[in-house]
């Protein structure tokens, strides 16, 4: 299993106001803004549930958006160290379904907004 979902993609203007919107209508927090104008955004402080992060560069008209869930510590000693700490929102699998599904349909809100396909 991958440990992040990134996507590559194009589109036309700046997708930072798209970005910041969709995170405050999905409950992500934007965490930090790099020099180089990474947005990172996270959903839920991993003590009980799973956190959910999105990361967001835009240079020019190219966009990179990697997603991944972060697995809680409990989770992981639950399973024996057999589930990874962070985990990709697509594809398929049980572990950690419930807060990769939830992430996967938060960011494919965004890539709708975005005019781009969906995650499968």
């Amino acid at each position: 299993m991958e440990s992040k979902t990134v996507r590559d993609f194009r589109v036309n203007g700046d997708v930072t106001a798209i970005a910041d919107a969709w995170a405050s209508a999905n409950n992500f927090k934007l965490r930090v803004v790099d020099p180089d104008g990474t947005r990172r955004y996270q959903r839920g402080q991993g003590l009980m549930v799973n956190a959910q992060h999105a990361l967001l560069r835009q240079s020019g008209s190219d966009v990179h958006l990697e997603a991944w869930t972060h697995a809680t510590l409990l989770d992981r000693i639950a399973v024996l160290g057999m589930m990874p700490a962070n985990m990709a929102v697509d594809g398929g699998g049980l572990r950690g379904r419930i807060p990769r599904k939830r992430a996967k349909e938060s960011v494919n809100k965004l890539l709708a907004q975005l005019g781009q396909e969906p995650l499968q």
